[in-house]
């Protein structure tokens, strides 16, 4: 794991002037979720996880950018030949891309076991990091924008009545 330059290129139209690639992945062609002919690419770079999603023999790609600030929990499901992602996003577009079919979470599906471990690693980090701007010992204005779901710790926005990884019923 790290980063592929020719994953970079890819996409560099797309990176913002300050923004930085941390690490990439790709889909396994072989095995389960992979794809043989055109691997779906995932870039988590300081601000947000770019993938993308290849069509067509890979003549096609349709780019999904989601900002880390939208991003409620992930988990790792470890497969014996490839592994998943699962990342929850609040206040995303359910119609379209990794939460396509109304789910509540999308998956990152058919990665090497590796490089599944340490983008889920990376993201927790990242959500780590911004939770802990919003400790109790945090500004008030800084914990007035989100809450912590009471049973399962997800973070919430403030207004928020029901808890968007659990169902749980805010206080």
């Amino acid at each position: 794991m790290g980063v592929d330059a020719d994953e970079v290129n890819a996409v560099k139209n797309l990176l913002w002037p300050d923004e930085r690639v941390i690490l990439t992945a790709k889909q396994r062609r072989i095995g389960p979720g992979g794809s043989v002919t055109v691997p779906t690419s995932v870039l988590a770079t300081d601000k947000r996880i770019i993938i993308v999603n290849k069509a067509n023999l890979g003549i096609r790609k349709d780019y999904e950018s989601i900002p880390y600030k939208q991003i409620t929990s992930v988990r790792l499901e470890k497969g014996m030949i490839s592994s998943t992602v699962f990342v929850r996003v609040q206040g995303y577009d359910k119609d379209k891309g990794l939460l396509k079919n109304g789910k509540e979470e999308g998956e990152i599906d058919g990665l090497h076991g590796k490089d599944a471990k340490a983008l889920a690693d990376y993201l927790n980090s990242v959500l780590d990091v911004e939770t802990q701007s919003i400790e109790p010992n945090a500004p008030a204005s800084a914990s007035s924008d989100q809450i912590f779901c009471s049973k399962c710790g997800a973070r919430n926005s403030a207004g928020s009545a029901y808890c968007s990884k659990c169902g749980n019923k805010m206080a």
